[in-house]
């Protein structure tokens, strides 16, 4: 699923406006499940990491530590995120966020569903169509920021 979220992720940044209504539609029935926007941020990056702070999500983000922490907790309550105590520093009162199988559930739906309406519209291209694509996207995303984990950008 890690390949898969990045791989939406830059298909978003690369593709821009041409794909905002594919993420509002699929956006839409996150909504409808009662799942913000900030929501579903949050558990996008807890398993992109495997957990974090509420601090790191903040800066992550971009958000006030308040709205994380009240978010978290409407996470907790959905049962899609757990917090537990930060055991990696010798702090009692740092916290850690984890994801739930509930919550990989979820974004496993959610980009299952990105990616068949990508699909959908790209339907009518022909394998060649579709492997110079991918192909071009992926040289694409190793000279934007943030294109490929890990990769150094000169």
């Amino acid at each position: 699923m890690d390949k898969k979220l990045k791989i939406i992720e830059n298909l978003r940044d690369i593709y821009g406006y041409g794909y905002t209504e594919v993420f509002t539609e699929v956006t839409d029935s996150i909504t409808a499940r009662h799942i913000s926007r900030t929501q579903m941020n949050i558990i996008q990056h807890i398993y992109l990491n495997g957990s974090a702070t509420p601090s790191e999500l903040a800066d992550a983000l971009n958000v006030q530590k308040s709205a994380v922490t009240h978010t978290v907790k409407k996470l907790e309550y959905k049962k899609l995120v757990t917090v537990k105590e930060n055991t990696l520093i010798n702090d009692k009162r740092s916290k850690l966020v984890f994801m739930t199988d509930d919550a990989k559930i979820l974004l496993e739906e959610f980009l299952d569903n990105i990616l068949e309406r990508i699909r959908s519209d790209l339907g009518s291209l022909s394998k060649d169509e579709t492997d110079r694509l991918y192909t071009a996207t992926l040289t694409i995303l190793k000279y934007i920021p943030g294109g490929n984990q890990n990769e150094v950008h000169s």
